[in-house]
């Protein structure tokens, strides 16, 4: 049986291979146990015999795509709830949105653009509709949009749902909770004053220039998402992010996450418990 086969060296540095190239992911040493068991199950589904045999689905069965988007959930880790990092929303809040609202209201714009890179299952892309709504700064005149894109179906589909159990709301002001989700069964669903400014997009952030080519972005957030990938492939990512922006738009990454070494497009500026970056004029 599959599943019972150990993975050879040479197996995973195939397959380690093709992941980075075609996702962006590095596979750490060492996971190669891990990594076995959670193809097992797959290889039993398609009948193959070995890795190597997987590996070749992956690169040239006419199924590969959809095999992809069956394999993604397994690699990724999709943790995330309601007011991730407090202290990096705080500054987008009190600093980053009355500063976008004194600029455009002074170009004679009323429209603004928010990314959120590997969305997930939504959360963060909700919490931005808070975080506008809250701000007071958008009012109803306004054309907001914010995008949430991510590479797996799967947790787009429930971001569409819009549908979280109470564990998502832990680091949530309750009072902003009961004013912007409803209970529905045993769980609390998104009001549509927040689908009114929402959407979600499947796409791969090494492909995301292409994908939303002629789109401008003001905020970009893609928040512990980097930390996956080897230090050449943030850097294309990154270019794709400036590719989207104009001088002056900003870029939010996880608090464990840097430009140190590949951000030459973007300047950081500290705040208070947060780096977040601008795009360089």
């Amino acid at each position: 049986m599959a599943e019972k086969n150990a993975m050879q060296a040479e197996e995973f540095r195939l397959f380690r291979e093709h992941v980075a190239e075609t996702l962006g992911l590095v596979l750490e040493e060492g996971s190669q146990r891990n990594l076995a068991s959670k193809l097992g199950p797959r290889m039993e589904e398609l009948r193959l015999k070995s890795f190597t045999e997987y590996y070749c689905y992956l690169k040239f069965s006419p199924g590969r795509d959809a095999e992809w988007r069956r394999l993604v959930p397994l690699l990724t880790n999709n943790e995330t709830y309601f007011y991730r990092e407090a202290a990096q929303l705080s500054v987008l809040a009190q600093e980053v949105l009355p500063v976008l609202k004194e600029r455009k209201v002074a170009r004679g714009e009323r429209a603004i653009r928010i990314l959120s890179a590997g969305c997930s299952s939504g959360e963060e892309v909700y919490t931005l509709a808070m975080l506008l709504l809250e701000s007071g700064c958008f009012s109803w005149d306004w054309d907001v949009r914010i995008t949430g894109v991510d590479i797996d179906t799967r947790v787009l589909d429930a971001a569409r749902q819009g549908l979280y159990t109470q564990r998502a709301f832990w680091a949530a002001d309750p009072e902003l909770v009961r004013r912007y989700l409803t209970p529905h069964g045993d769980k609390l669903a998104v009001r549509p004053i927040l689908r009114k400014w929402t959407s979600f997009a499947q796409g791969n952030l090494l492909d995301l220039g292409e994908r939303l080519a002629g789109e401008c972005f003001d905020v970009i957030l893609c928040r512990n998402v980097l930390i996956y990938f080897a230090e050449e492939t943030v850097k294309r990512v990154v270019d794709n992010f400036a590719a989207l922006q104009a001088p002056g738009d900003y870029l939010f990454l996880g608090h464990s996450e840097s430009l140190s070494r590949t951000g030459a497009s973007y300047l950081p500026l500290r705040f208070p418990g947060a780096i977040i970056y601008q795009k360089r004029t």
